[in-house]
């Protein structure tokens, strides 16, 4: 009987590590879907004519989206068949992809881009909870480093896809979106059959929540009154406004504001992005779970988060104020490093801070909070500044008093140099990241750490 329960043991472990790389590998798909669209933004504009505030309109109304779909993904997927519901989204967010190559007006843009949003939100929602029903504790932060690595790689991906693909000597901005989003449609057939874990197997029996249903109001009064977990998404969200920022408007401030092609632009984002990004994840997935070791509860995931936020800072306001291209492009690199280190941390503090029947929902309200505080407001607020700033240079009048000051303190240009002025808010937010998280450093736990307070002990 022992040999038999070993023997299955070893079985889920290896059809663990083959679903962790099958999300893993869609995952990429995933974001190499949604960066694209950054990197094609100096095409789009080119061959449209439309200004950086309508561009933002369109990557906020993806976010915005996104945002207001990841709740019902949230509350579906921790009832119903988890591989089933993401073959779904899967295949929503391919279709859409593609679709958006045949937009015509920019109306037609914005309700393509609006649609990848809900297949996207579908797959983040749902993934990271199947992941942790496959995983115990010990090994999550590590697991969950893995899965988002590959947002730095498919970012990468997109931004020298979209760079090359989108040339119009190449293959232009609309069949560059044809290309990247048909492999999706046959990828989503491989999700439909991947096994459903019981819900919370691999936690402490202590923790386990009973079988009966939760109801949705229930569900987010425990998420609300669970201090380390609001905490979490505070600090997530002020990441994710500085972030999402930078990599929607790299392409074009590199372009505009530095001096780069678009070919030239990209291939750095590209490198930052793989080398500095995709080291950052794995980083903080290995220092989170080995001070996790060392230190009570889920305290190392704090410090590292707290940590990453604060200093990212740093390089990134230099990376705005440089002029010297071997500077600004290094500091992009460590700014994504830094940034990067904090991801898997912070998503397997969202895991293991709630009850297993509370993941999906949790990580759903997650997405909410970062992109209705996060990306939702800043990429359409930098194009707005931006486009505000050059009119007015256009019409001959001169900035508002307080965007020359700054701009004259940073050495910048504020009426030719305006996507620099306007992202000259996202060390700030970086800032602000590193206190909510340093905050959880002092939230008190409860026994296998889940912050006291959540309700669900």
């Amino acid at each position: 009987m022992a040999a038999t329960t070993a023997a299955s043991a070893e079985r889920t472990t290896t059809y663990a590590y083959f679903v962790l790389g099958t999300l893993t590998l869609l995952n990429l798909l995933n974001y190499i879907d949604r960066y694209i669209f950054s990197a094609l933004v100096p095409y789009i504009k080119a061959d449209t004519g439309y200004t950086d505030a309508q561009l933002g309109l369109v990557g906020s109304a993806f976010t915005w989206v996104y945002t207001l779909c990841s709740p019902l993904f949230g509350y579906f997927g921790d009832r119903y068949h988890r591989g089933q519901l993401i073959a779904v989204g899967i295949f929503i967010w391919s279709l859409a992809t593609a679709a958006a190559g045949f937009a015509r007006s920019l109306d037609q843009l914005l309700v393509a881009r609006s649609a990848v949003g809900v297949g996207e939100a579908n797959y983040a929602t749902i993934a990271p909870s199947l992941l942790a029903d496959y995983f115990p504790k010990n090994r999550r932060g590590m697991v969950m480093s893995i899965f988002q690595s590959t947002i730095p790689i498919g970012a990468a991906a997109g931004f020298v896809l979209g760079g090359y693909l989108g040339d119009p000597e190449a293959f232009g901005w609309r069949n560059a979106l044809l290309i990247v989003g048909v492999p999706g449609l046959l990828a989503a057939a491989a999700m439909a059959a991947i096994r459903e874990p019981q819900r919370g197997v691999m936690d402490a029996l202590a923790e386990r929540l009973p079988a009966a249903a939760t109801t949705w109001i229930e569900g987010y009064r425990r998420l609300l009154v669970n201090r380390g977990y609001v905490l979490t998404c505070a600090g997530y969200a002020a990441i994710t406004f500085a972030l999402g920022a930078l990599v929607f408007w790299a392409p074009e401030w590199m372009k505009t504001d530095k001096g780069l092609s678009e070919k030239e632009a990209n291939l750095v984002l590209g490198i930052c992005a793989i080398g500095g990004g995709t080291l950052g994840s794995l980083a903080g997935g290995f220092l989170g779970d080995a001070l996790n070791r060392r230190w009570r509860g889920v305290r190392g995931y704090f410090f590292i988060c707290a940590v990453s936020g604060g200093l990212a800072a740093i390089p990134m306001l230099v990376a705005i104020v440089s002029t010297s291209p071997r500077v600004y492009q290094v500091s992009t690199f460590i700014t994504l490093f830094l940034v990067y280190l904090g991801n898997g941390p912070a998503n397997t503090l969202v895991v293991n801070l709630v009850a297993p029947n509370l993941r999906t929902t949790a990580t759903g309200f997650l997405v909410v909070a970062i992109h209705v505080f996060g990306d939702g407001i800043s990429l359409s607020l930098v194009g707005w500044i931006s486009t505000y700033l050059r009119r007015l240079a256009e019409a001959g009048f001169p900035p508002p008093a307080p965007v020359t000051f700054l701009a004259e303190l940073c050495h910048i240009s504020p009426t030719t140099q305006t996507l620099s002025v306007a992202l000259l808010l996202m060390p700030v937010a970086l800032l602000a990241a590193a206190i909510f998280y340093g905050l959880g450093l002092v939230v008190p736990e409860a026994k296998g750490g889940i912050a006291l307070g959540d309700g669900a002990r």
